[in-house]
């Protein structure tokens, strides 16, 4: 959202026509919504769209010839104002943590993916434009359509700064090593306003070998539904007899929303494929996804504080430390090692510590060296969606220093 809301004024900076109606009071509007929308993106994931809209506007200055266009943002009260917006956290998380935060979250973190593959999701260059077909379905199938078209027009301004914010940054993230899919998320809405440009002026293209792509629309709707039945049959868990007729129903509205274009137009197709859309997706988010228990661990571990019975119980995490279980158990959270979580639990009732299985010796050895007495609770058998690995946490609860 923050990246669109910044790529949107600097188009409005950057394209002539734009310019040429805005007035000086219009002028600073534009500026203002381009470095708060900076300034929150940086809060928001660090220094990713700084990377995004500096890449487009190098991008735009060496085809150009010209960097003129960027004082419409008035940089220099640009810069004050992000300043002004983003300092304060810094100063006071530093102020927290000294020079960890930094040393860890740039040092570690984001070098570290750069350089190599992270937590478990390295791949090869190339991986993002082969995922492509899948995480921006349907509209894949219109990209490949509006590609020669896009390509004709390379040249006109709103072309060249679309692509300008698309390819510098989709070529880094296929540099880096360490990929997950929503990486370029942030570039796909410069992809779909090409393609709409392309489709109001009729200009898609008509090579049969492009045109059965769009027998997509209606293949990934079955193949969705039947992949999320057997991944459901497959853990051993009862799924809703409601899957199926919903995934049915949009497989057909999909197919007739492409089979019938020509016939009942885009407005009657529209609303099929509109249709088939959020039936897919209460078929998925809404019945299947929910019952796939074992890959959201989180939602049972926070369960489990609030059916303890203490009005207000703390959590140590050792192991798995997924940022949706402080989310979900409360920002009073601990993330820390055994010795910590250890530590944690002597200092009185009504603390819990989640230990994964492969800290459950060093968490025991640290407890026994303390004196600390403490309960077993469940084990969660998962799997954990952000490395892959399938993973057992211990729930220990604390009942008092000897």
């Amino acid at each position: 959202m923050t990246v669109v809301a910044a790529m949107g004024a600097m188009a409005r900076a950057y394209l002539p026509q734009e310019r040429e109606r805005v007035d000086a009071a219009g002028a600073w509007t534009t500026a203002a919504i381009f470095w708060t929308a900076v300034a929150a993106g940086v809060l928001l994931k660090g220094p990713l769209i700084l990377m995004v809209v500096a890449l487009a506007a190098l991008a735009l200055s060496i085809v150009d010839r010209s960097a003129r266009w960027l004082l419409t943002l008035k940089p220099l009260a640009g810069v004050i104002w992000l300043a002004v917006l983003v300092l304060p956290w810094f100063v006071a998380i530093i102020g927290r943590s000294g020079d960890a935060f930094l040393a860890q979250s740039v040092g570690e973190d984001l070098l570290g993916k750069v350089l190599a593959g992270r937590e478990s999701h390295g791949a090869p260059p190339g991986y993002y434009f082969v995922l492509f077909w899948v995480t921006f379905w349907p509209g894949a199938t219109l990209a490949a359509l509006a590609t020669p078209a896009v390509w004709r027009a390379r040249r006109e301004p709103a072309v060249k700064f679309l692509l300008a914010w698309l390819v510098p940054s989709w070529l880094v993230f296929e540099l880096v090593m360490t990929k997950l899919p929503h990486y370029v998320l942030p570039l796909y809405p410069a992809i779909a306003i090409l393609i709409a440009g392309v489709i109001d002026a009729r200009a898609l293209s008509r090579k049969p070998v492009l045109e059965w792509g769009t027998v997509w629309w209606f293949i990934v709707p079955m193949v969705a539904g039947i992949a999320g039945i057997v991944a459901l049959a497959v853990i051993g868990r009862q799924f809703g007899l409601l899957v199926w007729p919903l995934m049915g129903v949009a497989a057909v509205l999909g197919f007739l929303a492409w089979r019938l274009y020509q016939a009942d137009g885009a407005e009657h197709a529209l609303l099929r494929a509109v249709a088939a859309a959020i039936l897919t997706a209460i078929a998925i988010f809404g019945l299947i996804i929910p019952s796939l228990g074992q890959l959201f661990p989180s939602p049972t571990l926070a369960r489990i504080l609030r059916e303890s019975g203490c009005a207000h119980p703390e959590a140590a995490a050792v192991g798995y430390q997924e940022p949706s279980l402080v989310f979900l158990a409360g920002t009073a959270t601990r993330l820390a090692d055994t010795a910590g979580a250890a530590e944690f639990l002597r200092g009185g009732e009504c603390r819990f510590a989640f230990v994964e299985a492969r800290e459950e010796r060093s968490f025991a050895q640290r407890a026994e060296a303390l004196g600390l007495r403490y309960s077993a609770g469940p084990r969660i058998d998962a799997i954990n969606v952000s490395t892959g690995r399938p993973i057992t946490i211990a729930v220990f609860r604390s009942v008092g220093a000897s």
